[in-house]
């Protein structure tokens, strides 16, 4: 029956294939429902083919903005929004953590208003100044602190911005719909997801500490604030803080709670060198270290201005490998960390050592 076939086709002339396609092509037209966009004909004809934005040569989506977005855990992460190549960061950014946006994973949300509108923004001087729509103050008092968090943090993901000022149709604001003074414009020194019975004194350290939403390998990065004690030494406290996990919430750390330095941080032309004691390893056979670990401790060291990479020992030993094989005495930077946080968790760091 196949080879009958085959001789059927063998038979049929060029013009009557050309003549056939040319009537599908008309039966299409005609027969297609009136009201049918063609752009959103040629993206299903795409998707159909197994290509996505990324692959095409004008993609709309071709970069991504770093950002901070509500957790269905109720905690904000940082994530990253793809980015609109035909706006400007600062609008990119901002239209991608409205609420319901389509451009944030499906197990995260924005929190401005759907519709608040950016209606202009200026930066001068490592400042931002958003001037907004009045519908940007429709949302409820009890998440203006997530909502601005979310809004200041992401925004001063950008090198040119350190401060973000508020006006609401063209006038400045001291307050939004509480009590928060934004008159002098917000910087990440509002912190952010704030520790539940963090001491809250004036001369206070504020601590950046990064746990994980769960402990999976689809766990997502939280950045967690807490107040501690002035004379505190910053860096054992926040390393015995990641090995002893959050004070509340339901984020989680990945440390073995036995693991302990060996002895006090040092750091070198910008280089933090951690000795962990044997109980930092997770195998039984004691020659790996949670890529996961490693990733808490780069992303809560490098928030310390002197700290741009880390390097962990195991007692002394230099021959100590993340689970992906990588050696994690060669120094990691948050940049690895963020560049390889989109990836998949089983592959670990992919670093090229």
């Amino acid at each position: 029956m196949r080879l009958e076939k085959l001789k059927w086709l063998r038979k049929i002339s060029a013009k009557q294939i050309a003549a056939m396609c040319v009537v599908m092509v008309v039966i299409y037209f005609v027969a297609r429902p009136a009201g049918v966009d063609d752009d959103q004909d040629e993206v299903n004809m795409v998707g159909s083919m197994g290509s996505s934005y990324e692959d095409m040569d004008d993609c709309e989506y071709c970069e991504a903005h770093m950002v901070y977005a509500l957790h269905e855990s109720g905690y904000l992460v940082k994530t990253e929004v793809h980015a609109d190549n035909e706006m400007s960061d600062v609008v990119s950014i901002f239209t991608g953590i409205q609420n319901g946006s389509d451009r944030l994973q499906s197990n995260v949300d924005g929190l401005i208003p759907q519709s608040a509108l950016l209606r202009d923004y200026v930066v001068d001087n490592d400042s931002l100044t958003l001037d907004l729509s009045e519908s940007f103050l429709y949302y409820r008092t009890s998440v203006e602190e997530d909502l601005l968090a979310s809004l200041v943090w992401s925004l001063t993901e950008l090198p040119e911005v350190e401060r973000v000022h508020f006006q609401i149709e063209g006038e400045p604001v001291n307050n939004l719909n509480s009590g928060i003074d934004v008159g002098r414009g917000l910087t990440r020194s509002m912190g952010i997801n704030l520790e539940v019975g963090a001491p809250r004194v004036l001369d206070a350290q504020m601590m950046m500490l990064y746990f994980f939403t769960d402990d999976t390998e689809n766990a997502m990065l939280v950045p967690v604030t807490r107040l501690v004690a002035p004379e505190v030494e910053a860096f054992e406290y926040a390393v015995s803080s990641l090995v002893r996990g959050p004070i509340g919430g339901s984020y989680v750390s990945v440390f073995n709670h036995q693991a302990t330095l060996l002895e006090q941080p040092k750091v070198e032309n910008g280089i933090m060198t951690l000795n962990f004691c044997s109980e930092l390893f997770f195998n039984q056979d004691q020659t790996q270290v949670s890529s996961q670990v490693i990733k808490q401790l780069v992303m809560t060291m490098t928030e310390f201005d002197e700290v741009s990479e880390v390097s962990v020992v195991v007692e002394g030993s230099s021959r100590v490998f993340d689970d992906a094989g990588n050696p994690i005495t060669v120094p990691v930077s948050r940049d690895i960390v963020l560049d390889h946080e989109h990836e998949s968790q089983d592959e670990g760091f992919t670093k090229e050592y």
